[in-house]
């Protein structure tokens, strides 16, 4: 489960008050399942956002929705999902049906715990097509936290999900 917690992978809000992260975490819907059981995702629309990193530099702190278009898309979009949306399903929904990552109802609980006003930073750095080194920086109001980490995804029928974290 320890490891679930760490796949969250952190939301990068440099500057970002609480007001403004509430107001950057429009709700990700699932809205349907493809053939192989996995999830449809309806993430928001990017122009709703007021912090969105540039998608081409992956390896600089970012905190935007990210989106299934690329390894380094979902893995934004995971944290997206846990930290500033503090959505289980949905983070979830972005991980593949035999991830390492633990189901909603045992994945909701580590959201949960997670001081409110916390924010993050998430380093995303390719090693491979599908591997990536993940720099995550929870910042809780009572000081950082690093959490040194690395995702592999994979393309599934056209779209990236989370696979393993360790």
């Amino acid at each position: 489960m320890a490891t679930a917690v760490i796949g969250a992978a952190i939301w990068a809000t440099t500057g970002n008050s609480g007001e403004q992260l509430e107001n950057t975490a429009a709700a990700a819907t699932t809205t349907a399942v493809d053939e192989d059981t996995l999830p449809i995702i309806d993430l928001p629309d990017p122009a709703a956002t007021t912090t969105a990193a540039s998608p081409e530099v992956d390896d600089e702190c970012r905190a935007d929705r990210g989106d299934q278009n690329s390894g380094a898309g979902v893995i934004a979009a995971w944290n997206h999902a846990y930290y500033a949306q503090r959505n289980a399903a949905a983070a979830r929904a972005l991980a593949t049906p035999n991830s390492t990552i633990v189901p909603a109802d045992q994945l909701q609980p580590f959201i949960d715990a997670v001081p409110a006003g916390t924010n993050y930073c998430v380093a995303i750095t390719p090693i491979s097509e599908s591997t990536y080194t993940v720099d995550l920086t929870e910042l809780r109001p009572d000081g950082p936290v690093r959490i040194p980490q690395t995702i592999t995804t994979k393309k599934i029928d056209g779209r990236w999900f989370i696979d393993v974290v360790s």
